[in-house]
């Protein structure tokens, strides 16, 4: 659940509408350097400095983010997805395309809240969501319609499902325990499932896990 600061709690109980901002800020990895660079994407009309965390964030405006989906805020730990689109022509995000690899990078949403009649911020930006990048899809639109990529994301519990390196193979759990045979059949199965995944009826994938990496966007491919 989100603490909300008392002045932004007063405005919306004071029923006289709201504005709310939403800033996405990306660290992904230079292709060139392999160094972690970041980017900062948000929903006001032009770039702007805005300290976030007591750092100095720049993020991107101008039509670079075209639509978020909701928050959805839970107080129990569970894996959230939550998709946002961009524009591939905005001068940013292609240079983040062919700069960056966004292969499981680490993202953060902040809300921004502002009263609609003086256009003041009421707070500094509280954040929505954190979580990693898991697929980017850029499909290529009809003749005359307008291109959108769409960034899907997991949250931080999803990391929570992967398991540990060393016993995901027979091989790992025989050394451990001999009579340990677990794992004897997952290469006959052709199934790979983490823990709290559904697999669907016809065995054709998960309706709960992680989602794939598209790999056609900011990524290298999965």
């Amino acid at each position: 659940m989100r603490n909300l600061d008392s002045a932004i709690t007063a405005h919306l109980a004071a029923g006289t509408g709201f504005d709310v901002r939403v800033l996405i800020w990306i660290t992904a990895r230079n292709r060139s350097t392999g160094a972690a660079e970041s980017l900062g994407l948000w929903t006001g009309a032009d770039h702007q400095t805005v300290t976030v965390d007591a750092a100095p964030r720049t993020y991107y405006g101008a039509g670079a983010l075209l639509a978020v989906e909701p928050f959805k805020g839970s107080a129990a730990l569970e894996n959230r997805a939550w998709s946002f689109t961009v524009s591939p022509v905005h001068a940013q995000i292609v240079e983040a395309v062919r700069t960056y690899d966004a292969r499981l990078a680490p993202v953060e949403a902040h809300e921004w809240h502002f009263n609609p009649l003086t256009n003041a911020a009421l707070a500094a930006p509280v954040r929505a969501f954190r979580g990693t990048i898991m697929d980017i899809d850029l499909p290529t639109p009809a003749l005359g319609q307008d291109a959108t990529a769409t960034i899907r994301c997991v949250s931080d519990a999803w990391r929570l499902t992967r398991g540990l390196t060393l016993r995901r193979s027979q091989a790992a759990l025989a050394a451990r325990a001999a009579g340990d045979t677990f794992r004897q059949d997952n290469a006959l199965a052709g199934i790979e499932t983490a823990w709290g995944e559904t697999i669907t009826a016809s065995g054709g994938g998960s309706s709960s896990g992680p989602i794939g990496w598209g790999g056609s966007a900011m990524g290298g491919g999965q």
